[in-house]
């Protein structure tokens, strides 16, 4: 059995379907369909997709995933909800191993942030994770949620859905949360794997 390793960069989240692809990882083709999302975090226009020039990932930049608080305002939420269809070629199977998210946070003091993210997999319910950030000031920060199982497709060329629901809150004032930054970007990695059917 052999095994293939595939990592999707998404810098942060996408609006509406945007990109439908085939790529390949070791001479295996994966092919991405339609991705939708939704949400305040990736409104209309915000999102943009592309694949990178290997052409064995995806970089999705989007310019809206924030929640900001201030003295006037010091409650702020931001959510996006994302589907991602992977399919490959039937007598195999694809799998999503572990996901990571990267982006920026400014804890100002007494106040509280959390990122929260539940995982579906083909209609499965797949684990939930939260982080959260009480305080500690400025920092780029890397999380990564590795799934208790590893969900994979069937061997008949249907698409393994992975859609993942996410909400940021701020609580306090002056304090913020992005998916997004001018000096680090904010990307959303998913491991998946490819694996021949048994016979």
């Amino acid at each position: 059995m052999f095994k293939k390793l595939l990592t999707f960069t998404l810098c942060s989240i996408l609006s509406g379907p945007i990109l439908a692809k085939t790529i390949l990882i070791d001479g295996q083709p994966i092919e991405i369909g339609d991705i939708n999302v939704n949400g305040t975090g990736c409104p209309d226009g915000s999102v943009t997709a592309t694949a990178t020039n290997d052409n064995k990932n995806i970089a999705i930049l989007f310019s809206n995933y924030s929640a900001i608080t201030n003295s006037a305002n010091p409650i702020a939420t931001s959510d996006c909800n994302i589907a991602l269809p992977l399919s490959v070629e039937p007598g195999f199977s694809v799998g999503i191993l572990d996901i990571d998210w990267r982006g920026t946070v400014f804890s100002a003091p007494d106040a509280l942030i959390n990122f929260h993210r539940e995982y579906f997999f083909s209609g499965s319910q797949g684990p939930s994770h939260d982080n959260n950030w009480n305080g500690t000031g400025f920092e780029n920060f890397l999380v990564n949620d590795r799934p208790p199982f590893v969900y994979y497709s069937g061997c008949d060329g249907e698409a393994l859905i992975a859609r993942a629901d996410t909400a940021a809150t701020v609580i306090g004032a002056d304090s913020l949360f992005s998916l997004r930054s001018a000096d680090v970007g904010a990307e959303l990695l998913l491991h998946v794997q490819v694996i021949p059917c048994e016979e």
